[in-house]
């Protein structure tokens, strides 16, 4: 039980982070596959994800998004 809520402790100190990896990463994968130049790059959804997760960590580590 203590295991459960150090897990769901650390997810939720890292909420930006998340955030960016799911939400913006998605966002930046649906545009991606739109696109016709980036659909074509091979493991656009990881590149997409990437960028999200960064984006994130980035917010994560200023304490802001912007």
């Amino acid at each position: 039980m203590l295991y459960v809520k150090n897990m769901l402790n650390i997810i939720l100190d890292w909420k930006k982070f998340w955030f960016g990896l799911i939400f913006l990463g998605s966002v930046l994968n649906a545009i991606a596959k739109q696109s016709t130049y980036l659909g074509s790059i091979e493991n656009i959804s990881f590149w997409a994800f990437l960028l999200g997760g960064l984006i994130g960590l980035t917010a994560q580590l200023r304490g802001e998004w912007l």
